[in-house]
């Protein structure tokens, strides 16, 4: 079985870098982007990517427009999308926002590692 690409779009370090080795010990190869064109491009480009987390705020493009994006694109309408922030306000709006636009769900900053891996097994449809 091939592992499942996951694209992390963070532009704080320490939680990408938190995430992409967690990830990567569950098994799962991890691409990440710290801005939102980066995170597109990615996305776009040559590999395919089975999930995508991504940070409500980011600088260039925020998440709400990188969903909504996706999500009208046949070949990436079917990614499933988790968003994530700090910004209680912002979720609320964005999250919901995004959740409109075809996201398979959200998660609150600081997030429990276990919340995060139950959401990603849920939408990738994996037993956790």
């Amino acid at each position: 079985m091939t592992k499942r690409r996951i694209l992390i779009a963070e532009d704080d370090e320490s939680v990408l870098k938190v995430t992409k080795r967690r990830l990567e010990y569950e098994g799962y190869e991890v691409v990440t982007a710290t801005d939102g064109e980066a995170a597109l491009h990615e996305v776009l480009g040559e590999l395919p990517i089975h999930l995508i987390l991504l940070d409500i705020r980011l600088p260039k493009r925020n998440g709400y427009e990188i969903c909504q994006t996706l999500k009208r694109q046949p070949a990436t309408a079917r990614i499933p999308v988790i968003v994530f922030s700090a910004s209680e306000s912002v979720l609320q709006q964005m999250a919901n926002r995004c959740i409109e636009a075809g996201a398979a769900g959200w998660v609150r900053k600081p997030f429990q590692t276990k919340e995060l891996l139950e959401k990603i097994h849920y939408a990738l449809g994996e037993e956790g």
